[in-house]
């Protein structure tokens, strides 16, 4: 009897990590939410009115995909708490990913574009 308890977190583990497995458009979503709240908050303050309107269309843009992404990632089984610390990792990732000298996207620009519509 020991030993059949001794099993079940064993049993469970495969299961606890399948169960995170994110689909690739929900982590793509992730991604270019994160990409476009980066670029929608470094507009500068005296940017023109066609920018502002840009960095307004990808500050929604940006919720709306990242309230998507986090949605399918609590239902691949992410708790909150595990979903946070998820995002925050890739926040930094994205960040660290669209600075410096050699800039490397996971995903272009048309690619994230054309989660918004355009």
């Amino acid at each position: 009897m020991r030993r059949l308890i001794a099993l079940v977190p064993a049993l469970l583990l495969p299961a606890a990590a399948l169960a995170q497995e994110v689909p690739e458009a929900a982590r793509k979503d992730l991604w270019c939410g994160i990409a476009f709240g980066i670029i929608a908050a470094e507009l500068p303050a005296d940017a023109s009115a066609e920018n502002q309107a840009l960095a307004a269309r990808f500050a929604a843009g940006s919720a709306t995909l990242v309230a998507r992404a986090t949605a399918a990632h609590l239902e691949a089984g992410y708790t909150e708490p595990g979903f946070a610390a998820y995002k925050a990792a890739q926040e930094e990732a994205v960040a660290a990913n669209m600075s410096g000298a050699e800039a490397d996207y996971a995903y272009s620009y048309e690619d994230c574009s054309t989660l918004l519509g355009s």
